[in-house]
């Protein structure tokens, strides 16, 4: 009896064991429906018993980095199923294996070790470093010198132990305290590392502060949501599908990050609680017409190097859209960059896309799914349709920006990312909200809010 027993109880304990690893990657969300458990992608995929596919809005209904919203049944079902699985290999004498301690994104809960790049050298996040000295107290501060060694994660440097100088001879101190404000638009088309920057960035990878306009929205949570875009210290516009289910209480926004599971960034970025949202009063939520939204921050940001404001483009004409046709355009956003995949990225990712002509675009997804009878409104316009290039999942909201005539590091907001067939498939392209066309409605918003927005 007592073999038994034993045999019982360990088997009992496994189960319970099996149910709370499963239960504590399934968790409510204020992001996800009363349906629907926020947990990873994988294990979302992997339970998945319906067999839908299909792209519709670029959004994945993102709980969290690399998870999303998942449906509760799903879930379960899929749980009581490994349950009963552990269950027969314990009676059968086959007992699972013993992984590593894991925190809830599957990382090792032990830090890694600094990188070694020479004698009494460590590869340290260059804010982390001062004229070649290891800072470990939590101070910002950035060294002037540094070693010759080569570091393999990007925004480290080769840093000595034994070099010391005072924090206020730091270049990116000096910087930050010295910056003046030109106007709206200008990038900053080397990055803002003060040295040079030997990492082997992908060419669709942004350099830290290179699209000083981009801004991540979370909700309160500090849950990775969509994006949007600058326009003015206190104001961000987004598209209205991301937030429709929002409120201010469940927002927040980060303007200046990079990368978003990082705080290795020379210059930090700053948060900020929203105010008010204002949604487009046409916002059509399934067909996605007027998909544009207001967002204000309860305090103005603070301008700096790597958080400035993007221009707005004048209100449509014939000239307008000639103007941005003719333009050098990009995406910027943390969506997914594989087609077929729901991860998001952690590093902001920039893409080159040309703008399509409204009739052409409309021709060519008359082509797709939604077939001949299709009319592409006017608060929609087109990019894309090169296969490999494309905005997709997670990039809802983000900016699509152009070059303003005549000039080559300074642009204008062209559209926000609103929806698409596919992603990254030749002669399809994504859908935006046309900001020219919408521009009108900013205006009478900006006016009622008590505010200017200066143009180029």
């Amino acid at each position: 009896m007592s073999g038994r027993t034993c045999s019982c109880r360990w088997i009992f304990l496994a189960m319970a064991a099996l149910v709370l690893v499963a239960s504590a990657q399934d968790v409510p969300s204020p992001m996800c429906r009363d349906d629907e458990l926020c947990t990873t992608v994988a294990h979302c995929t992997e339970s998945d018993d319906s067999g839908r596919k299909g792209i519709g809005p670029r959004i994945a209904r993102f709980c969290g980095t690399d998870k999303m919203c998942c449906e509760r049944a799903q879930l379960e079902s899929w749980n009581a199923t490994r349950a009963e699985r552990t269950e027969r290999q314990l009676r059968t004498g086959q007992r699972p294996a013993v992984s590593a301690i894991r925190d809830r994104n599957g990382k090792v809960l032990e830090p890694e070790p600094n990188e070694s790049c020479g004698m009494n050298m460590e590869c340290v996040p260059r804010k982390l470093c001062r004229d070649n000295i290891i800072i470990d107290d939590g101070r910002n501060i950035i060294n002037p010198r540094i070693g010759v060694g080569q570091c393999t994660r990007s925004l480290h440097r080769c840093c000595a132990v034994d070099q010391k100088v005072e924090a206020g001879q730091s270049p990116y101190v000096v910087k930050l305290n010295g910056f003046k404000y030109k106007s709206c638009g200008w990038s900053n088309p080397q990055g803002l590392i003060p040295d040079r920057d030997t990492f082997n960035y992908t060419e669709d990878v942004s350099i830290f502060g290179q699209f000083p306009w981009m801004v991540a929205i979370f909700t309160g949570r500090q849950q990775y949501l969509c994006g949007g875009t600058l326009i003015h210290p206190q104001l961000v516009l987004t598209s209205s599908h991301n937030i429709v289910n929002e409120t201010v209480d469940t927002l927040m926004a980060r303007a200046g990050d990079w990368d978003l599971n990082s705080l290795d960034e020379p210059y930090e970025h700053q948060g900020r609680r929203i105010k008010q949202i204002i949604m487009h009063p046409d916002f059509d939520p399934e067909a996605l017409f007027n998909d544009i939204a207001l967002l204000v921050l309860d305090e103005p940001i603070q301008l700096a190097p790597h958080i400035q404001p993007l221009c707005l483009p004048p209100p449509e004409t014939p000239q307008v859209v000639d103007d941005l046709l003719l333009a050098t355009c990009f995406a910027t956003g943390w969506g997914a960059k594989e087609p077929n995949s729901d991860k998001l990225e952690r590093v902001l990712k920039r893409i080159d896309l040309p703008l399509v002509e409204h009739d052409e675009c409309q021709a060519m997804l008359r082509n797709t799914r939604l077939e001949q009878r299709f009319r592409l409104r006017p608060s929609f316009l087109c990019a894309g349709g090169v296969e490999g290039k494309d905005t997709c999942k997670g990039d809802g909201g983000s900016p699509l920006f152009c070059t303003l005539p005549g000039q080559t590091d300074r642009y204008q907001l062209a559209g926000i990312v609103s929806w698409g067939i596919e992603c990254a498939e030749a002669d399809i392209p994504s859908v935006y909200a046309n900001v020219p066309y919408l521009r009108p409605w900013i205006d009478e918003q900006i006016k009622a809010l008590g505010l200017q927005v200066a143009g180029p």
